[in-house]
């Protein structure tokens, strides 16, 4: 029984500290991802070549 314990206590501690990690992404990462859904967007129609533009010129600021 004290086994188990410990086993869920460090899964638990592992889980953690890997969303601790996941977290602590780069700024580049951010705005690459953040600008990979902006073309997204545009692809499929939901913004306009002017939102677009106004959009893309604040994430690579």
């Amino acid at each position: 029984m004290g086994l188990i314990l410990v086993a869920v206590v460090v899964y638990f501690l592992i889980k953690y500290f890997n969303e601790n990690n996941n977290n602590n992404t780069n700024t580049f990462s951010k705005k690459s991802n953040s600008l990979d859904i902006l073309n997204e967007r545009y692809a499929r129609g939901e913004i306009d070549d002017e939102e677009y533009n106004r959009k893309k010129k604040i994430l690579k600021d």
